[in-house]
């Protein structure tokens, strides 16, 4: 069967713009699927072990699992969900759900939300870095929150279901609430371990972090931090668990899957530009990085801003 788009203006409330959802969901050995809808936006599903019907969105959505284990199929992969799991859905992002093994069900809140919020926090950061994290992966990112954590989040987006809540408040809790997951998980951050470092290495890969600088390489990493080359292995080695050469190269792929998205320019031409002179170690760095070829990467960036 054909996957189906849900439109937003069967799911979202035009005057807030958002919507959030409670679902109980166990599953039965037939094909039939049945929902019971109660007040304050419940509702209790008995679904066919053999899955849901996959679908996209015309608008974003956040998956926040409460209890249980559930399989999130999508893209043409399998997603484990478990307890306290936070889903960053696109909108072209195509997905359903199926049992997972030895689990009898699950209990999740959607968040549906229109596309204009991105404005919005995009106006209030005065930067989009935030929308390349969300949109640049082949699956949609999936995050394990504390527990105490989810119980907060889901206690805050049921109480925005309650009666006398108007739709100008609820508006304005919405925005809130989504700026700060969406700039929590996807703004760029010092790596782990950074914090630890001499002042002199954090300034050194926050400086190593623009394009100028990391597409030299090791060769400006030297000049910028005066030490020798087995020196700065040591200390990378010690903070990050890493080379300075993988430190760069991972900046490098980076960059690229943003070039992707963003312009037409060659694989070839991107890989030279990024001065990496072999084409293949290209690929292979890519493919290790983000789990798919750049061509590919490139399909799916450009279907996604699309719809962005």
């Amino acid at each position: 069967m054909e996957p189906i788009t849900l439109e937003l203006d069967n799911f979202i409330n035009p005057a807030v713009g958002a919507e959030v959802s409670y679902h109980a969901i166990s599953w039965n050995a037939g094909r039939k699927q049945s929902s019971i809808p109660s007040g304050g936006n419940l509702h209790y599903h008995s679904l066919p072990s053999g899955g849901t019907i996959e679908h996209s969105h015309e608008f974003g959505e956040l998956i926040f699992v409460l209890s249980g284990t559930i399989v999130h199929r999508v893209n043409g992969e399998k997603q484990l969900l478990e307890a306290n799991s936070l889903v960053f859905v696109r909108p072209n992002d195509r997905h359903g759900f199926l049992p997972a093994p030895g689990a009898p069900g699950c209990e999740l809140l959607l968040l549906s939300f229109h596309l204009e919020f991105f404005v919005t926090i995009s106006r209030y950061l005065e930067d989009d870095a935030f929308l390349h994290g969300y949109t640049e992966s082949v699956l949609p990112s999936v995050f394990r929150l504390p527990e105490s954590r989810m119980n907060e989040l889901s206690l805050e987006l049921l109480s925005l279901n309650a009666q006398g809540v108007s739709p100008a408040v609820r508006k304005i809790r919405f925005k809130v609430l989504l700026a700060d997951l969406f700039t929590h998980f996807f703004l760029p951050r010092l790596p782990a371990g950074v914090a630890d470092a001499p002042k002199w290495f954090e300034n050194l890969c926050e400086k190593m972090r623009s394009p100028e600088n990391f597409i030299p390489g090791l060769k400006r990493m030297q000049q910028l931090s005066g030490y020798t080359p087995e020196y700065l292995c040591k200390i990378f080695r010690r903070h990050l668990g890493r080379t300075p050469t993988e430190f760069i190269n991972e900046l490098r792929i980076n960059y690229a899957a943003r070039l992707l998205a963003d312009s037409d320019e060659s694989i070839a031409e991107l890989a030279y530009h990024l001065n990496i002179q072999s084409l293949s170690r290209f690929y292979h760095l890519f493919h290790a990085q983000y789990g798919c070829t750049p061509a590919e990467y490139r399909r799916r960036a450009h279907a996604a801003r699309r719809l962005l």
